[in-house]
């Protein structure tokens, strides 16, 4: 089975399209880059850099680890690294990293609270003990107290999280069940995150309890994305730092009429969603009068997402997203077909647990693969399966 990351979970949670172009089919793009990721780099390397120096018996002044910041900055900086926010430019990231260490080394000189054990160090982790459920990642600092406790510290470039939404963060919690297995004489752990930005300290820890529920949560989506056959995009505020847009379904005709204004003007997809905006506007209007044209228009829009392999077709003003639903259909009721589903559920040992055959639960059961491959196989024959799909219509936001 594949070893997993908490970065490889989370991409699937957010967007299962963008995992499968990510991890699966392993697409390469000319900018994966975006410069808040860069600047989260070059921060993390500045505080190892720090730390290394230490263990060296080395004190670095401010000054020389904004130096290196600044060098480490100057070396990587290349035109690839992508800027979605226009209105600021690579200086003003820098001068913020700089703040960040800044701050940081300020608050926490002359960094006698613990003892460093390890930097960037890989971690492994193995969730039922047979390593079936495999996951490894890297600890931004792993430090010990004097008092024998141990302390995993991450480093946040990004937004402050609440409180309750870091006593459920998964990363920080997988990385304590690796170094409990790691590392035998821990007593104690505690999970610190330092928001930069903000200049704060948060912690957290995890009963065991916690751990063994947060290991058959972690097992349950790994089964749940080994499972996956479709990978649906999910089109959300994250799209714009996503490397993969403009093949995304979801943007890809964006893009392709973007190409010039006659490919726009010329484009049928663009035409079609104009007129349907058109003619919906009228409908709201006149009631039935354009019902038959609205059809008609639904049906070529329909067919051309079809020809073009996208979800979404682009007007001027407008665009149409296109949803598909799966819904599994059953035999009737007092059939010999029915009567051997129920049957067939009973030997499983299913029946009950749909209520003497709620089809609707059924279907749900299936849909989100809860049984055993070889239930799911065995009721496939006495089920089919009707894709539906529906057009939303709205305006495109500026971009």
């Amino acid at each position: 089975m594949t070893v997993y990351s908490h970065s490889r979970l989370k991409t699937f949670e957010q967007c299962p399209q963008r995992f499968k172009y990510h991890y699966i089919d392993k697409v390469e793009t000319e900018s994966e880059e975006t410069v808040e990721a860069f600047l989260g780099s070059r921060v993390h390397e500045a505080l190892e850099q720090l730390y290394r120096d230490l263990q060296h018996q080395k004190v670095t002044s401010l000054e020389e680890l904004l130096t290196y910041l600044r060098t480490q900055w100057t070396e990587n900086w290349t035109s690839e690294v992508q800027i979605v926010r226009k209105e600021y430019t690579a200086e003003n990231y820098l001068r913020m990293a700089e703040k960040y260490v800044a701050d940081y080394y300020r608050r926490y000189a002359p960094f006698s609270q613990s003892k460093t054990i390890a930097l960037e160090s890989p971690i492994s982790i193995d969730l039922d003990g047979s390593g079936q459920y495999r996951l490894t990642g890297f600890i931004d600092r792993l430090a010990e107290t004097s008092d024998g406790c141990y302390e995993i510290h991450d480093y946040k470039t990004g937004r402050l999280s609440a409180p309750q939404t870091l006593h459920s963060d998964r990363q920080l919690a997988l990385y304590m069940i690796g170094v409990k297995s790691q590392y035998p004489d821990v007593r104690h752990i505690t999970l610190i995150w330092h928001f930069l930005a903000f200049d704060k300290e948060m912690d957290s820890t995890r009963t065991d309890v916690e751990l063994q529920a947060l290991r058959e949560q972690t097992m349950a989506l790994i089964d749940r994305i080994e499972a996956e056959e479709r990978y649906v995009a999910q089109p959300g505020a994250l799209c714009d730092w996503c490397e993969f847009k403009p093949l995304c379904r979801q943007w890809s005709h964006l893009y392709k009429v973007n190409e010039s204004p006659a490919a726009y003007k010329a484009d049928s997809g663009v035409q079609l969603v104009n007129k349907y905006a058109e003619v919906r506007a009228k409908q709201k209007e006149a009631d039935a009068e354009f019902d038959n044209e609205v059809v008609r228009l639904e049906e070529a829009i329909l067919a051309y997402a079809a020809k073009e392999n996208i979800d979404v077709v682009f007007g001027s003003t407008n665009k149409v997203r296109v949803t598909a639903t799966d819904r599994f259909v059953f035999p009737a009721k007092r059939t010999k077909e029915r009567a051997a589903l129920e049957k067939l559920l009973q030997q499983y040992g299913k029946l009950a647990e749909v209520a003497q055959l709620d089809t609707s639960a059924v279907g749900k059961c299936l849909s989100e693969k809860r049984w055993d491959p070889d239930v799911c196989e065995a009721l496939r024959r006495y089920v089919t399966v009707e894709q539906s799909k529906r057009l939303h219509l709205s305006k495109i936001k500026e971009q």
